[in-house]
């Protein structure tokens, strides 16, 4: 047995360098220079010597993946059983994504240089250089004082109702994120005995797969999308980047943020949005554009959110769209004006929550040739504020009083980044967890203000206190002004998390961490 140098494994190691460089994967040091060392062990012993490099190839491998941001494997393990029900085209798509022509030309540039330069240049020492670089620099970040530095929790910022906890301390980012649950913990909004004023409707739209990045990717303005709204948040903090969390968060609104693992305990009833809604006198009511089997979206928010009516019948509604599942997704504007016609007779007032698909990655319209879900995306979008706005002029029809809501679940991730490929949203980064919320009041003896735009940063408890505002003003009577109900309305630092992984935002700029592992920047698109 003797040291040897790499040979043909610094190829390996050159494509990690050119990766990590670019930003497309994290860096190890430890276990690279580890397997590094382990393939520089030359066996005489040729069978031990093939045997070496074969476990070699599967060490490789995982650890690429494991450098990699894609899931870990014990969570893709999770979720085998969605993943199941993908059909064959969206998984050509996506993998279309992952390998693009660029990074396949950067590829074989290097393999070409590799091949062509390796009778002069010794790679095994550019390999030592380069994992010499990279120990360094992960030393020197260490090093910096910046990650243990306060997480902007100071009472000039106005991000509790209540500051009774606050902090200028330098702590880790553990201990400020317990101390962000632990503020969070205070909150809990205090809904009126009875409505005062006019009675007015309650409506939800919960909509998958729309952040602000998306709407700047695709061009379209916020201002013009919700230009007849009374109320927009250009910065609200959906707190994670899957549906279910999101929806089981905003139904839990009337309460402050949670950890993801109390998101599946009990909480107290007060927490829950629609049941403060339902002691006073409204009856709450469940729709949804699609059959809500997928991840158990229905169950969750049955189970967790407090919603355990029956969800309204759409199996006769014209179908829009397919899911990347080939589920059929119904026409908005044909479920919520048929919801309108029939259901909301019975309830008065009501408390309506209603769930749409139209915007979810992997769709296809229906009738119509194949698209690519991103450049469909667009087009869905705008048939789908097409149908709200239909539905929107017939509430103005009935003359009924209504404050709707329009509450993105999360992004569609259309441009990606450095991290993940489009489409993927295992880390709730800022791109995909800020999304456009607004509010419009409705009725005939609403007076229209001037919009009021919220720039900072939000997220759902401010939703409910805003309810517990207007139920306990005359909005609808035409006595108060929309601006009174913003008044103190509270903040939100953006801490966002998904299973095993929290992002949240230090001295300005955004962190996350990995399975209980450390903190890092999350790198950020140029």
């Amino acid at each position: 047995m003797k040291l040897s140098g790499l040979g043909v494994w610094n190829l390996y190691f050159l494509v990690k360098f050119a990766l990590f460089y670019y930003g497309a994967i994290s860096f190890d040091f430890f276990s690279n220079t580890a397997f590094a060392a382990f393939l520089a062990v030359h066996f005489k012993n040729v069978r031990i010597e093939k045997l070496k490099h074969l476990s070699a190839v599967m060490l490789g491998v995982i650890l690429l993946y494991k450098d990699s941001w894609l899931p870990p494997i014990n969570r893709l393990v999770k979720q085998a059983d969605n993943i199941q029900d993908f059909n064959a085209s969206y998984f050509v798509e996506l993998v279309g994504r992952v390998i693009n022509v660029d990074m396949l030309l950067g590829l074989f540039i290097i393999i070409v240089f590799f091949w062509y330069s390796s009778q002069w240049i010794r790679f095994t020492t550019v390999t030592v250089i380069g994992l010499t670089f990279i120990g360094w620099s992960h030393y020197k970040a260490a090093q910096q004082p910046e990650i243990t530095q306060g997480l902007a929790v100071k009472k000039s910022e106005n991000i509790l109702a209540d500051p009774a906890i606050v902090t200028t301390e330098k702590k880790s980012p553990d201990q400020q994120l317990s101390d962000f649950y632990q503020q969070q913990r205070l909150l809990m909004s205090q809904f009126p005995q009875q409505v005062e004023g006019d009675l007015f409707d309650v409506i939800v739209l919960n909509i998958c797969s729309m952040a602000v990045d998306d709407l700047n990717t695709i061009d379209v303005s916020l201002t013009t999308m919700y230009k007849d709204f009374d109320i927009v948040f250009s910065d609200f903090n959906s707190a994670t980047s899957y549906s279910g969390p999101a929806a089981i968060r905003l139904l839990r609104a009337s309460c402050g943020q949670t950890s993801q693992e109390a998101l599946f305990n009990d909480t107290p009833e007060q927490c829950y949005l629609f049941k403060n809604l339902e002691k006073l006198g409204y009856q709450h009511n469940v729709v949804m554009n699609h059959d809500g089997h997928f991840d158990e979206f229905k169950g969750l928010i049955n189970k967790y959110g407090g919603l355990t009516s029956k969800p309204f019948n759409i199996d006769s509604m014209p179908i829009a769209q397919y899911g990347f599942d080939n589920s059929p997704i119904y026409s908005d504007g044909a479920v919520l004006n048929s919801w309108l016609d029939n259901d909301a007779k019975d309830c008065k007032p009501c408390a309506m929550y209603y769930n749409t698909t139209s915007l979810h990655d992997g769709n296809q319209f229906a009738n119509r040739a194949r698209m690519n879900s991103q450049q469909s995306y667009p087009q869905r979008h705008a048939n789908l504020f097409a149908d709200i706005n239909s539905f929107i002029k017939n509430l103005e029809k009935r003359g009924r009083n209504v404050m709707l809501m329009i509450v993105p679940e999360h992004g569609a991730a259309l441009k990606g980044d450095k991290v993940q490929f489009a489409g993927l949203r295992e880390i709730p980064s800022p791109a995909i967890v800020s999304v456009p919320v607004a509010i419009k009041f409705i009725g005939p003896n609403v007076q229209r203000y001037s919009q009021i735009v919220i720039d900072d940063s939000t997220s759902y408890f401010a939703l409910s206190e805003l309810v517990s505002k207007t139920l306990q003003t005359d909005v609808f009577g035409g006595n108060n002004s929309t601006a009174n109900l913003v008044e103190n309305l509270p903040k939100a630092p953006k801490v966002a998390e998904n299973a095993d992984t929290i992002m949240m935002y230090v001295n300005k700029r955004p962190y996350i961490q990995l399975d209980g592992g450390d903190w890092s920047v999350y790198p950020q698109s140029n």
